[in-house]
């Protein structure tokens, strides 16, 4: 996709007209026509006025092979790193709920051989903290991004 295509779907995507732009960017709206006919191109500023407004990078905007964003090689390998960060935390939790539900039903067990009434109290405090880990454990599980 071209620089000029690219000017054209962002402001049209944020509901703008090329009065508004150049408003912002502080050109004229002949100057906005120009870079959307492909006639002229913005300075080095107004490309990082533009990429800022759209909340996009500079490489996108420059390169007529990138797409989006997500097609910046950075970009790509930044994505893959983070995936794989939630995905062994997602790991990690359900790791985490399984031993929390273990020690849960163990204690459970063991509370009925119990006749000190403060080693029953302790034990119940521990019983609900596994019980409460546990299902944060499995919350953070199955929790979206």
């Amino acid at each position: 996709m071209k620089f000029r295509d690219k000017i054209i779907m962002h402001r049209k995507a944020l509901g703008w007209s090329q009065e508004v732009l150049a408003e912002k960017l502080n050109v004229s709206r002949q100057a906005i026509g120009h870079w959307e006919n492909g006639t002229a191109l913005p300075d080095v500023q107004n490309v990082l006025l533009i990429s800022k407004l759209f909340n996009v990078t500079t490489d996108y905007l420059l390169n007529d092979d990138y797409e989006s964003d997500s097609d910046i090689p950075a970009v790509q390998f930044a994505t893959k790193k983070a995936e794989d960060i939630f995905s062994k935390k997602k790991q990690q939790h359900l790791i985490a709920a399984i031993c929390f539900t273990v020690a849960w039903f163990c204690w459970l067990i063991s509370v009925g051989m119990y006749v000190n009434k403060l080693q029953l109290g302790i034990s119940c405090c521990c019983l609900a903290l596994c019980a409460v880990n546990a299902v944060i454990q499995f919350t953070l599980f199955f929790k979206k991004r």
